[in-house]
Parts: structure tokens; sequence; C-alpha cells
């Protein structure tokens, strides 16, 4: 419960922290948002996530602390997603938007689910297309090029 009770605590004022922040830029109009309007939707977010953590943590069963694992028991899956999240920042100007998302996305699959490889490629392949079509071609956003220069 205590666990629970402070995660919620820690990002419910994260939640408030984004949202004051975000009221620094201009939030538009509703149809031309502006720049302070994606970090307060997801301080909401945060916020309400963080409202239902905190109401199931206040019913939650106490937990022995040695049966605690830090993101349950495949809490090592999730230090190496992260670790590859890094990775791939640092790659990307070299390797390029759609290599690096393929990558990311498909090594994501394959340590979660390390069954389903045929899965976890065309995943990888249709996510960084379909981003870099969004992103690149239809709203023009600079994405990196990389090895993949079209």
């Amino acid at each position: 419960m205590a666990s629970g009770l402070l995660q919620g605590l820690l990002w419910f004022s994260i939640g408030i922290a984004v949202i004051f922040l975000s009221s620094k830029y201009s939030m538009g109009t509703l149809s031309e948002p502006g720049p302070g309007v994606l970090p307060f939707g997801l301080g909401l977010i945060f916020i309400l996530l963080s409202t239902i953590l905190l109401i199931r943590s206040i019913g939650a069963k106490r937990v022995p602390p040695e049966k605690r694992l830090p993101f349950g028991p495949r809490y090592h899956k999730v230090f190496l997603i992260i670790s590859f999240l890094v990775l791939i920042t640092f790659l990307m100007e070299s390797l390029g938007y759609l290599l690096s998302i393929f990558l990311l996305i498909t090594v994501a699959m394959l340590t979660m689910e390390p069954k389903r490889v045929v899965s976890a490629f065309l995943l990888g392949a249709i996510s960084s297309l379909s981003s870099y079509i969004l992103f690149d071609v239809w709203l023009k956003v600079p994405l990196p090029k990389g090895l993949f220069y079209f």
C-alpha cells in the first residue's frame, strides 16, 4: 500500500508541475492549438492516472518487502528496454529515424514476447513507416535521415 501511495503522490505532483509549467505557453484556440496544449493535456493525464493509482493503493493488500519487485516480476526486461531506448537516442542521428524506430519497436517486442519474431518485425516495420509518413511527409517535421536518405 505504501509503495502505491508514494508513487501515486509522486505522479500527481508531477502532473501538477507539468500543468503549472505549461501555463507559461500559449494555449491557442480550438482550431489552432498553441504549444501549451500538449503539456497541459499530459499533466491532466498524469493527474487522472495517479488518482486511479492512489484509489487502488488505498484498498490494496499489504505485500511483504521480500516479495516487492520494481515493475513486477519482469523488471529486468523493463530496464533492458529503457537501456536500449537510451542507446537509440544517441544513435538516431547516424542510423536515421526509420531504422532507429524499427529497431526500438522490434527489440521491445522481442524482449517482452520473445516467441513472436515475425510479429515483432512486422510491427517494427509498420510503426516506423507509418510514423515516418505521419511526421515527415504529412506534418513536415524534419526527422534524422541517417542511412536511408530519401
